[in-house]
């Protein structure tokens, strides 16, 4: 630099060359060159338009030349200045061999002295680069750059090159707040209100940013909400602060104040100014991880966030955030520990100065560590060499592996480490004396950790179970057993930890775990296998059907004629001297006169006798390889022995029987079932013929598909299938007469054949295999199997065309999401089945439909709905049901059963039912029970809930006129057990129709009641049905006894005590024995109503019996007593009072022991099936009366009980024709006709006489017997 005092300016020349000869500078004596730099300027595109203008030559090169020109006197600058300011571009300048044109001349630099130091200024539109910025010191108080961007003056001119350069445009992000309400027009840039917007804020912002030094223009880009938020574009070279916030003020103050901007709400954004980096690059979870922010603007305002969290970050255990300025540069470290999958994702560094926002973003990706490890182990304890090893899935830079035990025992060893294979091995040896017995089973955990240089770390732990080697005995050895015999052998190990047991025969066949258990103890285990009916296949031996027969000839002699019948056996002992008796064979011994039908194989018997012979041994004809099996029956009519009945099994279904037997006796039967399943379906094919003729036959493959469903083990599709196959055979309409004739022989061949086939469907394992379909004429099956992942609705739909049959199961998905995964549904529909299976039902009452079995393969414990609908093509006018076949009924035999079922919805030709359970279901109908649904069964409803709610109103009134009255009407003892009872047949009668009403409302209205409801509300119904006739029947023996013994008297509270005992005492005790005799078996109630059983038990003979004696009871004592009165015997005259609560009870019992009997009468007859339906609407009328006649006979007609209701609710009225009343209603016959039938009656009924009908109780008992004289009629 030139002396201190001078003035050094700086110009920049732009000159352009025709050729590119070398430049020759001859510059005038005041202008002092002391560098020339040539460079090529790029980027410029001003000066290079200039360049155009000035020259058309595509060869023209273009120059950029910075001078320093150092003036003495300060004010020679402005006068320079203006010089240049003068000129007019471009200047042509002629040479000989080429031509120069000078584009611009600008000054770009000048310094000046300031106190003791030289300032170096940019002129407007330069600055200094930014690399100069932060090697030198700046005036910092007069720079007018934004930070991070150029400065514009420095102290001391740099010693290297360049000068002041010019300026870079930027752009600056901006937004702005508007305090006025967001309209979705604003959203819309066709809008008006957009273009309104738009217009108004470009203007007011070009306004207040042109004085920016390098202003280039602003656009607004965007509204957002939030009041609003206008983003704009600001075009400019960097200008400073300062600048920006006058500039920001111009903008607020140029706009229309209707837009309220909010001064203090400018913010500037800019990008790409921080350096972000991140270590390591590859990032393992558990590492500590280091994010570090470098920028060169000299703020510490800096902040963290995590983009997917959206939370900033603080300091924290895991987090930790270091900020500082380090030589010019500010450096923010965000330092993550133990980094988790969690962690993942971008990261964002922002700097804030001022309304400046710089932010820079990283992506980073945490990958987990996977060590890889048996997770469990089992070791012998026999001192041989064990090895437990873990690798890294990662090839990460570990620097250590650690090995760790943990257990009640401590087996130690050595590591070994394989850096190269990313593995590690822990070697140890481990002896019987480090595992006793006791110990045996103990499991130890190692783990292995892979440490890495950041810190990430990966385990895996291997569990260790150490097993003594076991000591086995078994006992007793040797053993032998005869065939057919029982047998059991027990395996003692000295080691109770184990991972299986099982059992092999001599032969290696496995047995099947149905033929042992396993127990365990403390110090040992001991397995027992028990076979109850040995074979040969237990020894290995194979199997070879060989048939010795033995005969014995009889002397008839040796046996005493007392004796009819002579019981013979075989007995066979064999080499291992264990013997065996055949089953008894009767022998009937008949006298040689009386022998009518000889035959040499069959044998000798008297006429009408029946014997039954085996159809190997009778006239069948037989082969000897393969013989029939069976039973025929004989019978001896006249002289010959007639075939009564042929219970013959044909030689090859005999000979499959024979194989089923043994199979399920096989210690190997669960691999035998496949096959034989197979070879079951193609023989019964083949034999269809002789199915379908003989009974036995049919029953033998009953047994063998019932033998075959116990065996204990999965069924595949394959096995299904052959299963359904010999279904579908025995199910066909040829065999369905045979089929007939077997039902009556045997009751429960179709039972079993449905209970057979359910097992096996519960049994159905279709695995990944698709859902089993099976179509054939005489069955379908459809299945599913149950994906936690897709659950979706069960739905399947089955249609026979040949029998014009069709149905359909539903089961809503929300019903599945309870069951196991991977659980089968499986449903069967049979068109033939229901025929079968209705042994016990009226033909009227079958309704042709299927039977369609639905089971689970898991049992079911959350409550459960399945909907079927069934085709009913036997519609009639009688009521529909929806039954299962229950298996327990009718002694195990079974039987149609409607509990937890009922008619949802049904139109005729579809019925569709609705169930709480599974099984196999079909439809009835009843054609002597109205359809509910149905005029006449919803007429039948509204009698029976009106007539009971009637009765109920009509027995409540009862008591409240009881209540009303007590006093008056109870003066005598015999006055007060008559209303005694009446009081308790009104309550008990009531309490019985209320639980009689509630519990038929709920089954109505289809609601589930459970079990043990049902069975308390049956025993109160019971309890106080019979309270209301014992209540009748004490009132009756009462009145016997009042007229008969008339001497003997006993006390109130004896009568009293007497009549409770009788009217409660005996209904409890009958109650409590129907219900200890029967619900233990769970057949105390019917299946569909809360009502006494009649179907299994006949219970509800324990109500009927008792009701019917006391009725008849009753009717007998209302003779006696009538017989009594017409025909009174001397001195048979109580008081006046007595005798006419006598008359009352008379009235009473005549009236209200014929209206219940008749009732109940009705009532029990509808029990019965084919009842009537006229039955059913009597019982219902009938039903009605029994309150209101009560109220009425009980109650009402009782002069006392009027006169006592008048005297109550009408004294004044009553006291002024009391006199008069009394006379006319003690005096007045209720006929007036005077012939002798009219006195009867009158007599009967106590309204003839001349006795006070008022007179108080004589308390007196000498009274009382002296009134015994006269004669009642009086």
């Amino acid at each position: 630099m030139k002396s201190p005092r001078r003035i050094t300016l700086c110009l920049m020349f732009i000159v352009i060359y025709s050729s590119k000869a070398t430049l020759n500078w001859n510059s005038e004596s005041a202008i002092h060159p002391l560098s020339l730099d040539e460079q090529e300027l790029s980027g410029e595109e001003a000066l290079r338009q200039k360049q155009d203008a000035a020259t058309k030559s595509s060869a023209a090169e273009e120059y950029t030349i910075d001078i320093e020109i150092s003036f003495e006197n300060a004010s020679s600058l402005d006068s320079v200045k203006a010089y240049l300011n003068s000129l007019s571009f471009p200047i042509l300048e002629n040479y000989t061999d080429q031509i120069t044109n000078i584009v611009s001349i600008n000054v770009t630099t000048v310094c000046r002295l300031a106190a003791s130091e030289t300032w170096c200024s940019c002129e407007p539109g330069y600055g200094w680069p930014r690399e100069r910025c932060l090697h030198n010191l700046t005036c910092q108080e007069h720079d007018v750059f934004l930070p991070g961007h150029q400065c514009s003056c420095l102290k001391e001119l740099p010693s290297k090159g360049p000068f002041c350069q010019l300026q870079e445009d930027i752009t600056l992000n901006m937004r702005v707040k508007l305090n006025v309400g967001f309209q979705e027009d604003l959203m819309n840039t066709s809008s008006a209100l957009y273009r309104s917007y738009k217009t108004d804020l470009e203007t007011a912002f070009r306004k207040g940013y042109e004085t920016l030094p390098g202003f280039k223009g602003v656009t607004v880009t965007g509204f957002k909400s939030g009041s609003v938020i206008v983003t704009y574009e600001l075009q400019t070279t960097a200008p400073s602060l300062d600048l920006i916030h006058k500039a920001n003020e111009r903008v607020v103050q140029s706009l229309n104040q209707t837009y309220r901007m909010d001064d203090n709400s400018f913010q500037a954004f800019s990008g790409n100014e921080i350096k972000l980096s991140v270590t390591p690059e590859i990032i393992f979870e558990g590492d500590t991880v280091s994010l570090v922010c470098e920028n060169d603007i000299l703020s510490s305002n800096v902040s963290w966030r995590h983009k997917e969290q959206e939370l900033e970050i603080q300091n924290s255990s895991r987090f930790s955030i270091y900020t500082a300025i380090f030589n010019m540069t500010s450096i923010s470290k965000l330092t993550i520990h133990n980094i988790t999958l969690g962690d993942a994702g971008e990261y964002i560094c922002k700097l804030i100065l001022d309304i400046f926002e710089y932010e820079s973003k990283k992506k980073i990706d945490v990958i987990p560590i996977q060590i890889l490890a048996n997770e469990e182990m089992k070791v012998i304890c026999d001192n041989s060499p064990v090895s437990v090893s873990c690798c890294s899935d990662s090839k990460i830079d570990w620097i250590k592996t650690e090995w760790k035990q943990e257990g009640n025992i401590n087996i130690s060893g050595s590591a070994e480490i394989h850096i190269d294979s990313l593995c590690s091995k822990y070697v140890f040896r481990v002896d019987r004396t480090q595992c006793p017995s006791g110990s045996s089973g103990t499991t130890v955990v190692y783990t292995c950790e892979f440490i890495s240089g950041y810190g990430a770390r990966g385990s895996a732990d291997t569990k260790v179970t150490f097993t003594s080697a076991a000591n086995l005995t078994i006992t007793p050895d040797p053993i032998s057993v005869s065939e057919g015999q029982n047998f059991s052998i027990k395996c003692i190990s000295d080691v109770s930890n184990y991972d299986e047991v099982y059992w092999n025969t001599s032969a290696g066949i496995k047995v099947h775990q149905r033929f042992y258990t396993t127990r365990r103890y403390p110090n040992g285990a001991e397995s027992v296998l028990a076979v109850k009916t040995s074979t040969r296949e237990w020894n290995a031996k194979e199997v070879k059907e060989k048939q010795v027969c033995y005969k014995h000839n009889f002397n008839a002699n040796s046996v005493s004629w007392c004796s009819k019948t002579v019981d013979v056996f075989c007995h066979f002992t064999n080499a291992v001297n264990n013997s065996v008796w055949s089953p008894s064979m009767k022998l009937n011994l008949v006298p040689g006169e009386n022998i009518t039908c000889q035959d040499p194989i069959i044998g000798v018997g008297e006429p009408g006798k029946v014997i039954q012979k085996l159809c190997q041994f009778s006239n069948v004809p037989n082969s000897p390889g393969s013989p029939v099996g069976g039973i025929i029956t004989y019978k001896c009519v006249g002289s010959q022995w007639e075939e009564k009945r042929n219970d013959c099994i044909s030689a090859a279904i005999n000979s499959l029987l024979k194989l089923a037997k043994a199979l399920v006796k096989s210690p190997s039967q669960d691999e035998k079932l496949p096959t034989y399943l197979k070879n079951l379906s193609v023989s019964i094919d083949k034999l269809e013929h002789e199915i379908s003729s003989s009974p036995g036959s049919l029953g033998a493959v009953i047994n063998i598909l019932d033998l075959l469903s116990t065996v204990p083990t999965q069924v595949n599709s394959e096995m299904m299938m052959h299963v359904l196959s010999t279904v579908n055979v025995i199910l066909g309409k040829p065999v369905l007469n045979t089929w007939k004739i077997l039902q009556q022989q045997q009751t429960n061949q179709s039972s079993q054949l449905l209970h057979s086939v359910e097992r096996f469907s519960q049994a159905l394992r279709s695995g990944d295999s698709p859902p089993l379909s099976f179509s054939q004429t005489n069955v379908q099956m459809s299945s599913m199997v149950i994906k936690s992942s897709h659950l979706k609705t069960y739905q399947q739909k089955f249609v026979f065309s040949d029998s014009d049959l069709w149905g359909n199961v539903v089961i809503d998905k929300s019903h599945l999401e309870n069951l196991q995964p991977d659980s089968s549904v499986v449903t069967m529909a049979f068109p033939t089945l229901q025929a079968i299976l209705a042994k016990d039902i009226q033909e009227n009452n079958l309704a042709e439909s299927l039977v369609m079995t639905t089971t689970v393969s898991h049992n079911i414990t959350m409550p459960f709905r399945i909907s079927m609908t069934f085709k009913n093509s036997s519609p009639s006018g009688g009521e529909t049901k929806c039954v299962f076949w229950n298996f327990g009924l009718a002694n195990n035999t079974g039987g149609w059963d409607s509990s937890g079922c009922y008619v949802e919805e049904g139109d005729g030709d579809n019925v569709t039912c609705i169930c709480d359970h599974l099984t196999s279901f079909s439809i009835l109908m009843s054609a002597d029970t109205p359809d509910p649904s149905s005029l006449l069964g919803i007429l039948l409803d509204i009698i029976s809930y009106i007539g009971v709610g009637f009765s109920i109103l009509s027995l409540a009134a009862c008591l409240v006129v009881e209540v009303v009255v007590w006093k008056s009407v109870t003066k005598n003892r015999t006055s007060y057990m008559r209303h005694t009872c009446i009081v308790n047949i009104a309550a008990s009668l009531l309490i019985a129709n209320t639980w009689f009403i509630v519990v038929a409302a709920i089954q109505d209205n289809h609601y589930i009641l459970c079990k043990t409801a049902c069975v308390v509300a049956t025993f109160f119904i019971h309890f106080f049905y019979l309270s209301v006739f014992f209540w009748m029947l004490t009132l009756g023996l009462m009145l016997l006894y009042r007229l008969v013994f008339i001497l003997h008297e006993t006390s109130r509270s004896t009568q009293k005590a007497i009549a409770f005992c009788l009217g409660y005492g005996c209904p409890l005790a009958i109650s409590v024995i129907t219900l200890a005799a029967t619900q233990p078996r769970e057949v105390y109630t019917r299946k569909n109503v809360c009502w006494l059983n009649w179907e299994d038990t006949k219970a509800l003979l324990a109500f009927a019996i008792p009701a019917l004696i006391i009725v008849v009871v009753n009717i007998t004592i209302t003779v006696v007593v009538i017989t009594k009165i017409l025909r009174p015997s001397i001195g048979d005259k109580p008081c006046k009072q007595e005798k006419s609560s006598l008359f009352q009870i008379s009235k009473s019992i005549g009236v209200l022991t014929p209206l219940l009997g008749l009732t109940w009468g009705f009532g029990l007859t509808t029990v019965f099936p084919g009842t009537n339906l006229a039955f059913h609407i009597i019982f219902a009328i009938l039903n009605v009366f029994q309150g209101l006649f009560i109220l009425l006979f009980g109650c009402l007609w009782d002069l006392k009980v009027q006169e006592a209701l008048l005297s109550r609710f009408s004294l004044s009225r009553w006291s002024s024709q009391h006199s008069k009343s009394t006379s006319l209603g003690s005096s007045t016959p209720v006929f007036s006709m005077s012939s002798p039938i009219s006195r009867r009656f009158n007599n009967l009924f106590g309204k003839t006489g001349t006795y006070d009908v008022s007179t108080p109780e004589t308390t007196s008992s000498s009274v009382e017997n002296s009134s015994s004289a006269y004669s009642l009629l009086n």
